[in-house]
Order: C-alpha cells, then structure tokens, then sequence
C-alpha cells in the first residue's frame, strides 16, 4: 500500500487532466487547484497516509493501480463499482486472473506500452460483463513509479443519450423526405385518380375499357393509402384530435383484434380503472393498437400471448434526463408486449425506419412501426420498445395527459347531395391537377374560375362582378401561400368561404399536423366524389370561420 500511495498526488493530478471535460468530476482537481504546487511537494506533510483511501474513495472517476507484475496494488470503490467486482477479489491478484482474455485486449497493450515506453494513453473502452451487459468507459492510462495507473469514468448514460439524439435527427431526416416524396406523388396521383374516374363515369359498364381504368384508378387508390403511410410517419397527415379514452379504443377493438391475431395466440387486457383522456385522432389510435398487434402476432409463428396494458405514470425529471426528447410530466401509457422471438439491437435501431421489415418478400411493406411512430409523435407522445432475442418485445407508448378543457376541430355535416350552382375560385400551381379538379367540379355542376398563381387568383377576384362563393387553394404556391392569398381576398370578400388542399400539411393551415379550428382541408390525391363531398361540406357549414385559417 506505501508504494501505491506515493502515486496518489500524480494521480490526482492525472484526475484533474482527464476529468476536465465531464460535469461534476472536478472535486479533485478543485483540490490540487487550491493546495498548489505544495500539494505535490509536500502531499506526505498535507494528509495521513491514512486518509488517502478516503479521499480517493469519494472520487467518482475510477482509479487502479497495478505492479509491474499486473498485480493490483491500489483500486478505489468506484474502480471496483465500475467492474461489479469487490476490491478483495482484485487487490494482490493480476489482472489476468481476473479477467481471463485481458491480455488480448486493446487496453492490455497500451497499459503494457504505458509501462515499457513511459507512454500515456486515452481510449473509449466497451466492457462486456459475464451477465451479457455492457457498459461505456472513457480511460486515461498512466504511467507511474510501481507500474500503471488506470483512470475511468463511466460514460454509459452519454453516450445512449448521444445515441438517441442521433436516432432522433436520423428518423426527422428521413421523415422529410417521406413527406417530401408523398406531397409529389400525391399530386401524380390527383391526375390518374381523377381522370380515370372521370373516363369511368363516361363510359358504358360493357365498354372494354372499362377494366383496364378500374385498374388504373385502384392502382392508384392503393398508391394513395402509401402516401398516406408516409405522411402519417413523418407526422405531415392532416389528423382530428380529439379527446380520447384509451381504455374505450382498446375494448371496442378488442373483438376484432382476437379475430386478427388467431386462435393459437391468446390476447390478455390490463387495463387501469380509471384513466385520463389523452387528446389525438381516435381512428389513428386504432391503427396504431391494430398495427402493434399484427407485428406481435407474427414474432409468434408458434403462437403465444399478447398483452395490452394502460396505466397513468408521471416521467419524472431523472427519467426525462435520460431518454431523449421527453418533456416530464404526467402521461397515459399504453404497452403491448409479447412472448415473441425478440429482437437484437441491430434490429430495434432499424424497426421504425420507412419500409424496414424482417419479413419475407412480399409479406409486409416496411410501414407498419414507422406508422406507429409517426402517429404517437404527432400526438405528441413518445415510444420506448423493450426487447432481447428470445425474450419476447413490449412497445411502450406515452401520450401527454389532455387538459379536460380542450376539444376538437368541429365535424363538418355529410351532404347527402354534393351537385351544386356555386362560384368556386381555384387556384392551383400544377396545371395537370387543376385542370383534373376543374373538370370534376363542372361536372358536378359548379361555376369554376381558375388561376395558376396567388397573382392570377387576385386579379380574377377583383375583376369578377358576381359573387365568388369558396376558394379552393392549394396550401405551398410560389410567392405566396394559401392562407396569405386566403387573407388578401377575405379582405375583398368578407363572405369568401375557404377550403385548402395540399399533398402534405404546411405550418400555413396546420400546426404540427393538426387542423385548426375554422381550417377547412383537403389531403391530396383528389379523388372526384371526396372533392365534391368536401366541398358541399365547406359551403354548407355555417360554423366555418375562414377568417382565421391558421389561429
């Protein structure tokens, strides 16, 4: 111990260097700092011998010291923490006998440099311990008189904070461009949607072509309900939020889910007696349950169980600090786990990320979790999964706790008749899709005037002598937004009746997803029927208030 000891004031001094970076391991250096040089010339003359493994014990860094034999001569309470190891199992034994493999290591060879050469070294070091954990360490080896010094601090909770935060930008990223991607194609489809289905209505049912346009429009259908999944995940779908009771979501769908999963699986329900509404889009809440319990039945290919939990939790503080992204406070939780085959972590870090599956070609688009993520973000919850190869997955989602006081965007009345005699004013950029939703709207009987551009809308609007009964607006136009060009024309036309439309939503009529109150929308591709529906809807309702598009 007396040899190990005349190593302590170099490397409290080593302390000082390496704990520099990290928050609240400076009481050390804040030593050295305060004694001076002094405390390196007379450290003997400053503290007992006896005192130096209480000092060293309140260090949060890790420090070992071992002989030139690979012995432990010294180690604190923190090193021994940080190996889950007690200080009478190391001290007077080498690290070999310890820790079999060592010797093949990274760390052994820069320790064994440290010794030989008198060369300091700093590395990042994964341990893996006999139980399959593993922990993050930052280590500083040092050389000194008996052999060399180790000094470690656990970084374990950084580095999976920095890990979240990078999964976090990665999964905004790609939700970008989903979106992106989901607005053109929207648009594509507004013209084979919308022409096809004006073809059909022309034609005779024997016509031959006939079926190859039925193909054509459900071709387009289902490229629609892809877009939707992709807007949905990269939380751009124009949603309802409502307040909603989980406990209620799940006991209505409970029958048909016991339907969906099979007879060899068999769904349990935890439900708590009482439980606060969350506010999100009550269909979307049945997607997400119906999408979790579909990805559980099939990690089960020899069937098991499957059970549905709620319960209200408050993430405190300590929880929020350590899972990126969470805002304390109460939540409602809603879990499904499994008995299934599990995933690794290769795996977990991939399963939200668009069209990802480990299914076989052909049995899954890759949407169903990015779904899930992309509606619990946009009602502005969180998702934790909790899963190990052959132990089976439990997904863990948190919705924020409804203020009682809110309520939702009012229903606009189902017309039972969508013709109508009306002056709408359409402004659309992309001259395909305005010319498809023209068409539709003649045909349904409106008086239609078209404009490409915010400028054009405006000039038709001054010079038209009648009055002009709705603008349909695209949401994004160059130059000018929708709800600006709304705005500049209510000014003209107090009684001007608004509905917007867009491939995706825009912070213009819709805040963070969700549709204001008084914002009447329209997600695109235009199908014929909805866009006459839609637009009956809007002109009869007299709770419309489009004078404030996006308060």
């Amino acid at each position: 111990m007396t040899s190990a000891c005349r190593q302590i004031p170099s490397a409290l001094g080593v302390v000082e260097s390496f704990s520099c970076g990290f928050p609240g391991a400076r009481w050390a250096g804040g030593f050295l700092e305060s004694q001076g040089s002094y405390a390196m010339t007379n450290f003997d003359q400053l503290i007992a011998p006896n005192d130096l493994s209480t000092i060293l014990g309140a260090m949060r860094e890790g420090l070992q010291i071992v002989d030139r034999d690979w012995r432990y001569v010294f180690l604190n309470d923190a090193a021994a923490a940080h190996g889950k190891r007690l200080k009478e199992e190391l001290l007077g034994r080498t690290i070999m006998e310890c820790y079999p493999g060592f010797s093949e290591t990274e760390v052994f060879r820069l320790m064994r440099r440290a010794m030989d050469e008198r060369e300091p070294a700093s590395l990042p070091n994964e341990f893996k311990f006999p139980d399959g954990s593993a922990r993050f360490f930052e280590l500083r080896i040092e050389p000194c008189e008996v052999g060399v010094m180790v000094l470690s601090i656990d970084v374990t909770e950084g580095r999976s904070l920095e890990e979240q935060f990078r999964q976090a930008q990665k999964m905004e990223a790609v939700g970008r461009l989903a979106g992106s991607v989901a607005h053109d194609f929207n648009n594509l489809l507004s013209v084979i949607i919308g022409h096809s289905t004006i073809l059909l209505e022309d034609l005779k049912p024997i016509d031959p072509m006939c079926e190859d346009l039925k193909a054509i429009k459900n071709a387009g259908e289902r490229g629609s309900a892809l877009t939707k999944q992709l807007l949905t995940f990269s939380r751009q779908q124009a949603i309802a939020p409502r307040l909603v009771d989980l406990n209620e979501s799940v006991r209505d769908s409970e029958g048909m889910l016991r339907r969906l999963i099979g007879e060899d699986v068999e769904l349990l329900t935890q439900l708590a007696r009482s439980l606060s509404n969350v506010k999100a889009d009550s269909g979307q809440i049945d997607q997400v349950v119906m999408n979790l319990i579909i990805n559980a039945r099939d990690a089960m290919p020899d069937g098991g169980k499957i059970t549905i939990e709620t319960k209200e939790v408050v993430l405190d503080s300590s929880y929020a600090t350590a899972h990126f992204g969470v805002e304390p406070g109460p939540y409602v939780m809603l879990a499904v786990s499994d008995t299934g085959i599990g995933m690794d972590k290769q795996t977990q870090a991939r399963i939200f990320d668009p069209f990802f599956t480990t299914k076989e070609p052909g049995k899954g688009t890759g949407l169903g979790l990015s779904t899930v993520f992309g509606i619990v973000k946009q009602s502005g919850g969180i998702v934790w999964v909790y899963s190990e190869p052959g132990s089976g997955t439990t997904f863990k989602l948190y919705f924020p706790k409804a203020d009682e006081a809110e309520v939702g965007v009012p229903e606009l009345v189902d017309p039972v008749i969508l013709e109508g005699r009306e002056t709408i004013l359409l402004v659309e950029d992309q001259d395909d899709v305005r010319t498809v939703a023209g068409t539709v709207l003649r045909r349904y009987g409106y008086h239609v005037l078209e404009a490409r551009n915010a400028g054009e809308a405006l000039l038709t609007c001054e010079r038209h002598p009648r009055a002009i009964h709705l603008l349909l607006t695209d949401v994004v136009m160059p130059q000018m937004s929708g709800r600006e060009l709304a705005e500049r024309l209510l000014a003209l036309r107090p009684d001007l009746k608004v509905l917007y439309m867009s491939g995706y939503t825009d912070n213009a009529v819709i805040h963070h997803g969700m549709l204001e109150s008084g914002a009447a929308y329209l997600q695109k591709p235009l199908v014929p029927e909805a866009l006459a529906r839609k637009v009956r809807s809007v002109l009869d309702s007299a709770a419309q208030r489009p004078s404030s598009p996006g308060k």
